[in-house]
This record gives C-alpha cells, sequence and structure tokens, in this order.
C-alpha cells in the first residue's frame, strides 16, 4: 500500500471533523426573482416612448387646428369693478410730444436751466460771444453730425447735434468746419 501523502492526510481529517457537513444534503436553493436587462429591452422601450409621444402631439395639434376655425369673443363676462367709463384716465399726449421731452435732456452734458426769456432780449451775437466752437465729429452720413462748444468762461463743454438748443438757441446746420446757430429771425456762424 502507498505511503499517504500528508495534504491526503489532512483532507481526511477535515473530512472526519465535519460529519454534518457531509451528511447533510445541500439545500434547495430558493428561487429568487431575477430581473435582467438588456440593451434591447432598452431598445424596445425606448421605441414605444417615442411612438406615445408621437401621437399625443398630433392629439395635441388636431385639438389645436380645430381652435383655430372658431370665432374669438371679446365680451366681459361679470363686473368686478368699476368699469373703464368711470375711471379717470389722465389724457395722452402725442408721441413727439413724449419724443421731444426724452430729446431735450442730453446725458452727455451738464443740465443747463432754459433760459428762453433771457437769450431774447440780448442779441444772439453777444450771447454766443461767450462760447467758441472746439470740435465737429461725424459717421459716415451728414444727420450723424455732432458739434463741441465750449463755454469759455464757465469751462464746460456741451456736445449738440443738428436741432438741439443751448440755452434757447437752435443749432441749425453743422458744416465740416463750421455750425449756424438760430433764435428767432437771427443767425449766426461760428467757425473752428
Amino acid at each position: 500500500m502507498a505511503k499517504e501523502s500528508a495534504e491526503e492526510k489532512l483532507l481526511k481529517m477535515m473530512q472526519k471533523s465535519s460529519p454534518s457537513a457531509a451528511a447533510k444534503p445541500p439545500a434547495s436553493p430558493k428561487k429568487k426573482f431575477q430581473f435582467t436587462f438588456s440593451v434591447g429591452l432598452l431598445n424596445t422601450l425606448l421605441f414605444f416612448g417615442i411612438i406615445a409621444c408621437i401621437i399625443a402631439l398630433a392629439l395635441e395639434m388636431h385639438n389645436g387646428f380645430s381652435l383655430l376655425g372658431q370665432p374669438v369673443e371679446f365680451t366681459l363676462g361679470s363686473k368686478t369693478g368699476p368699469s373703464l367709463s368711470d375711471v379717470a384716465l389722465p389724457s395722452l399726449q402725442s408721441a413727439d410730444y413724449y419724443l421731444k421731452q426724452i430729446n431735450e435732456r442730453n446725458i452727455f452734458k451738464p443740465y443747463v436751466a432754459k433760459t428762453a426769456v433771457k437769450a431774447a432780449a440780448q442779441g444772439l451775437v453777444q450771447q454766443m460771444a461767450k462760447y467758441k466752437l472746439v470740435g465737429i465729429s461725424w459717421l459716415d452720413l451728414p444727420e450723424t453730425a455732432s458739434i463741441m462748444i465750449e463755454d469759455i468762461q464757465k469751462k464746460t463743454t456741451f456736445f449738440l447735434k443738428q436741432g438741439e438748443q443751448l440755452e434757447g438757441v437752435t443749432v441749425k446746420t453743422i458744416y465740416t468746419d463750421r455750425a449756424v446757430f438760430s433764435h428767432e429771425n437771427e443767425e449766426i456762424t461760428i467757425k473752428l
């Protein structure tokens, strides 16, 4: 008889030490619910989801198109408050009135109170004597021209476009080397 190796002896000892494990039949495995998810199943679910969205979109479009042919009624149902005729609304001015108010206030020049009465009392030449034309600028069109005029006494520069006013005097025309100012029936030209 062949001699047993150490490994075989150890194996036999282990088998003898656990007789209950050897005698016991293996327990029947409980069947657990396993859910397998594959790419094919995902594609099928996405396909049906897309089909459902297309059907819902078609139904919504059909309902929307059926509403297009119906007339629209703009009637007031129940009166909950005062009617528009009962409310005192301020009268609106024409758009020119509001545009004039906006254009009169140039944010790039200091605010000067209007002195139209004072300007009428003085001659235009005397009134414009304290101003010096220091620059003229324009883009590609003559309508974009603007002048830079400096008050010699106050050391303040004003940026004006054609039609704007400075102390009641209007910039009538802007040329490349001069500007024409007018007040009532008087005109004066100031050159660079």
